[in-house]
């Protein structure tokens, strides 16, 4: 960095907008080094095309200016805007120390990128996950080979797909637009991809609109296309972008909001978010019925077992169980050094298909920590919205507050859901 450059940003920092501002300009700057950082961007033009002029800024630049930019936030009055940006500037900050060419353990990786402790891997847990699945599942052969043999008979058709999707897109948006409030002419568009390392993906562009990948490359059973659809927009990313942006960014101004770094705190409240948005619209036996009755004929699935199909989802369903053997294999990958092969074995023996399990490690991968954020950020979220009368109104303080993984876990310690 300069003199001049440095002199001059320095004098910039006056008041919690100039630090807001800062950070996102020094997010895109970041975005350089790894295009995967910056999972979505709605603010002004300018400053991305100034990121993008030139070459690359050094990353030891950037771990400079992203520690000045901390520095000054944490000497700002407190505020929960304050907490949320110095959250995210610990994150940019540390993210720009491993482009530097630092290694972090695996706590303080987590602790630093998403604001979190690991969760430990049970053992005992997922031994009883299989017992049920295998009891669910009799007969001979491996039990991830008989899981992905019956969950083969309820794939969605590669012709079906976009009907199934779209009829999913209808009713979580139909749900979610009566319990939250829903920016006017927001939208969101499905897009039929290959070539990607996971199932679904939001792509929010600004001003409440959305293009959703859904991957031909990848089965998608009924249950668990309308999961990964409420997931993906109602009350899921979609609308957790396009809400913030209404009442964060254009309401009060707070422009950090208009960039979201993946590898970051606010990645795990909004997966977290993401994981509970079915859970918050519909109840189990209305998802059962939607899936009987509107679903399953779509996708032309009108024979088969559905009620062992409810049962195996619910025991082996992507929640807790499957992100939680998800994150061990991402520690070992981390922390161990273990191989591909070595992790898609532990995988499997935990009734992962092998596909699935490859398709984990290629994930890991290419996005490192932020594959955590699934599993920390559903027992985040779930432990905060809880099971009470308030939990519509506690998942709207997700989408219109700057909340931080500390601020839902401190908010739990003080009054626990139930």
């Amino acid at each position: 960095m300069s003199r001049s450059r440095g002199r001059h940003e320095n004098t910039e920092l006056e008041t919690l907008d100039d630090v807001a501002d800062a950070y996102v300009r020094l997010v895109l700057a970041l975005q350089r080094h790894n295009p995967n950082y910056v999972d979505a961007y709605f603010g002004p033009h300018a400053w991305r095309a100034e990121a993008r002029r030139g070459r690359p800024r050094p990353a030891g630049d950037l771990l400079a200016r992203a520690r000045a930019l901390l520095d000054r936030a944490r000497s700002l009055p407190a505020s929960e805007r304050r907490d949320f940006l110095e959250c995210q500037l610990v994150a940019v900050e540390s993210f720009a120390r491993v482009l530097s060419g630092e290694h972090l353990s695996w706590r303080e990786t987590l602790r630093t990128l998403l604001d979190a402790e690991p969760l430990p891997f049970r053992p005992d847990e997922v031994a009883s996950v299989l017992k049920r699945l295998g009891a669910l599942l009799p007969g001979r052969g491996l039990l991830s080979d008989r899981l992905e043999r019956f969950l083969r008979g309820f794939d969605i058709p590669k012709s079906r797909l976009r009907a199934v999707a779209e009829a999913s897109v209808r009713v979580t948006r139909a749900r979610a637009k009566a319990l939250f409030d829903l920016p006017s002419r927001e939208k969101v568009r499905i897009r039929l991809v290959r070539g990607k390392t996971w199932a679904a993906y939001t792509w929010y562009l600004g001003r409440g609109q959305s293009v959703i990948d859904v991957s031909l490359d990848r089965l998608h059973h009924p249950e668990g296309l309308l999961g990964a659809i409420a997931h993906e927009t109602y009350p899921g990313h979609h609308t957790f972008h396009s809400v913030r942006e209404q009442v964060l960014v254009r309401g009060n101004g707070w422009r950090e909001h208009s960039v979201s770094p993946l590898m970051s705190p606010l990645s795990l409240i909004s997966e977290g978010s993401g994981y509970m948005a079915l859970d918050v619209i519909m109840r189990e036996p209305e998802i059962r019925d939607f899936v009987r009755q509107e679903l399953a004929p779509i996708a032309g699935l009108n024979g088969g077992d559905l009620e062992r199909y409810f049962a195996v989802n619910s025991t082996f369903g992507f929640g807790e169980h499957q992100n939680g053997v998800i994150m061990e294999a991402a520690r070992r990958l981390h922390e161990e050094r273990a191989t591909t092969k070595q992790v898609v074995a532990f995988m499997t023996d935990c009734a992962f298909s092998r596909r699935l399990a490859l398709g984990v490690v290629r994930f890991a991968k290419t996005y490192m920590a932020y594959i955590c954020a699934y599993h920390l950020g559903l027992d985040a979220v779930k432990s905060y919205l809880g099971t009470g009368p308030d939990r519509v109104a506690r998942y709207r303080e997700l989408l219109c507050r700057p909340l931080t993984p500390s601020a839902l876990r401190a908010a739990r310690a003080l009054s626990p859901r139930d």
